[in-house]
């Protein structure tokens, strides 16, 4: 692991935002919306520049991919939707909805998973078939530049990409990004890539602390005294009492 005592003494007013944070900030619906949303307005009062990396924004992307085409599939069960999808294909939307609402139950977002989103999609044709829309078809419809409009609304917010190319970014960081170090991060608490690629470009950057509500990336950062700091809702750091961390 890095020796943050060299080459980072001089931080700069700048914080990683984690994706759970990008989506509670621009999901209506999530619980903490508001609280995110002063907190992170508060950040800005103080001009502390916010970044999401590579991965916080492609986890933030995909969620509104998955979110999107939730709703958009749901309302086909309705009996004025503009759509006609074969039974099969209403069939296991209905049963993946049932999924989703045990899923809420449990404080889950209502949101499709890759996983039943392949279920879903395995029970449309491809193309237009017997005046039934077709995967393809609906996809276009749906999703066409969705992507683009979410990551709109990250730049709307101030919210800027973080990279080691970009040459005026060069002094935000104190040592090159490194893959092993991601790996050795992930060893340490069985923590997933993707949360250990976060973490290391935080720790090669001079901002002296991420914001985060992942419960992971926390545990990650007090079961090492090297890892600079994560700011996490009291409802999170709550979680770590009773783990006995050193």
């Amino acid at each position: 692991m890095k020796d943050l005592s060299k080459g980072a003494s001089e931080f700069v007013r700048g914080t990683i935002l984690d994706t759970n944070i990008l989506i509670s900030l621009t999901y209506e619906i999530k619980s903490d919306n508001d609280a995110v949303i002063n907190f992170v307005d508060d950040l800005e009062d103080h001009g502390i520049k916010l970044f999401t990396t590579v991965s916080t924004r492609s986890e933030y992307l995909d969620f509104n991919r998955r979110m999107t085409m939730t709703e958009r599939l749901r309302s086909m069960l309705a009996d004025d939707s503009e759509w006609k999808i074969s039974s099969v294909a209403r069939a296991q939307i209905q049963s993946q909805s049932g999924q989703l609402k045990r899923t809420e139950q449990y404080g889950g977002d209502p949101v499709f998973s890759d996983r039943q989103l392949k279920k879903i999609k395995s029970a449309f044709s491809a193309g237009n078939h017997s005046g039934n829309a077709g995967w393809l078809k609906l996809c276009d419809a749906i999703l066409a530049g969705e992507l683009d409009r979410a990551e709109e609304d990250l730049n709307i917010r101030g919210i800027n990409y973080f990279s080691q190319h970009e040459p005026l970014q060069k002094d935000y960081f104190h040592t090159k990004i490194d893959w092993p170090e991601a790996k050795r991060l992930a060893e340490t608490t069985c923590l997933g890539l993707s949360d250990a690629m976060i973490i290391n470009a935080f720790q090669c950057s001079r901002f002296p602390f991420m914001v985060s509500r992942d419960f992971d990336i926390g545990y990650a950062v007090l079961a090492s005294k090297e890892l600079k700091d994560v700011v996490v809702p009291d409802s999170v750091a709550k979680k770590y009492r009773s783990y006995h961390f050193d």
